[in-house]
């Protein structure tokens, strides 16, 4: 075989061993480049969603949307569509941080081309501290907002993603998936879907193991963000044209009692929420003991909601006025109520 009859021979080698990779990628697009739905990529692994979120807001806009969501992964499992009112593109993603949330913002209303109309915070108590910031860091290998949208726009980036051995494997992953379903499995409408039901035995597993995750980072290392206001004040003066919508994110009775009550945080819990009203003015609070919190039937483990209670959650904060929201679940605080909820608190938790 002669120099060049080896090339071709090589370049055809490589071109079939290839093809299928990129054309089975492109079927199943873990990276959410493209907007194809089918059967086989509607029960897909969030294993980057803030890569994943900005890769499908860059290639397919985001014109349609009002409002932008941001928070945690108890945020991202919230149905964007179960707002009313609202057209709502859920940007949030696992353990989000409160100092992210200008950059996605900013990244958002890029793409956009213009302010949006509305912004829903999810904030969490453990965003509250300060000491989270290093673990959450050291986790994501320090990477901030930009890298993934810098990623995004790079040349021939989605050509790149099919050809991606790392994306093969979670395109495999969704085809498991559509046969056996996840409780975090994302469709092709960006919603996080949590309606499997968890066993008891095992969420009370889940329940111990979350604690234990938290333990540390709640309980002896726990510092206040002494600067939550200001950066709530930075961001609300940001963006002027945009309302801001805030709520606390509900976890189960246990989680409440172990990281506020017994880890002696009931001051810290107040000065976040203080804090908050005095900025936004009000503020949807759905993290303290309600009919929805203490009924661990709404939890599939100790701090995520099971589709059903975050359905509730979206309601009350679009004003739906159904009757099936719990009077208690998603208390209005403001300026004016907030004093007397603080004194009603105090007596539940004794």
């Amino acid at each position: 075989m002669n120099y060049r009859k080896a090339v071709k021979l090589w370049f055809l080698l490589i071109g079939a061993t290839l093809l299928p990779i990129t054309i089975f990628n492109w079927y199943i697009d873990p990276l959410w480049c493209f907007s194809h739905s089918n059967r086989f990529n509607n029960h897909q692994p969030g294993f980057n969603e803030r890569q994943q979120k900005t890769n499908r807001i860059y290639f397919t806009g985001l014109e349609q949307y009002d409002t932008l969501m941001l928070g945690s992964s108890r945020t991202a499992y919230v149905n964007q569509y179960d707002f009313k009112g609202m057209k709502v593109f859920n940007y949030a993603a696992d353990n989000m941080l409160p100092w992210e949330y200008e950059h996605w913002i900013d990244i958002a209303m890029k793409i956009k081309g213009k302010p949006f109309k509305n912004i829903i915070l999810g904030i969490d108590f453990f965003g509250s501290a300060k000491n989270y910031d290093v673990i959450i860091s050291r986790f994501y290998r320090g990477k901030v907002p930009e890298n993934y949208i810098d990623k995004t726009i790079e040349p021939i980036y989605r050509l790149k993603s099919l050809l991606n051995f790392d994306a093969l494997k979670h395109s495999f992953e969704s085809i498991k998936r559509t046969f056996h379903p996840t409780i975090s499995d994302y469709d092709r409408k960006n919603v996080r879907h949590c309606n499997i039901i968890v066993p008891g035995m095992t969420k009370q597993q889940h329940i111990q193991k979350d604690i234990n995750e938290y333990k540390v980072h709640l309980t002896t290392q726990y510092r206040y963000r002494t600067e939550w206001k200001e950066m709530l004040e930075r961001m609300k003066k940001r963006y002027p044209k945009t309302r801001f919508i805030i709520f606390t994110t509900p976890v189960s009775k246990p989680f409440f009692e172990t990281f506020i009550i017994e880890a002696g945080h009931i001051d810290d819990y107040k000065r976040w929420l203080h804090e908050s009203v005095e900025v936004f003015g009000q503020l949807y609070h759905f993290m303290d003991l309600n009919e929805i919190t203490c009924n661990l039937d709404n939890f599939f483990d100790a701090h995520h909601l099971y589709a059903s209670a975050a359905k509730l959650l979206a309601h009350r904060i679009s004003g739906y006025n159904g009757n099936d929201t719990p009077e208690n679940f998603g208390k209005l605080l403001t300026l004016k109520n907030i004093d007397s909820y603080f004194n009603h608190l105090q007596n539940t938790c004794r």
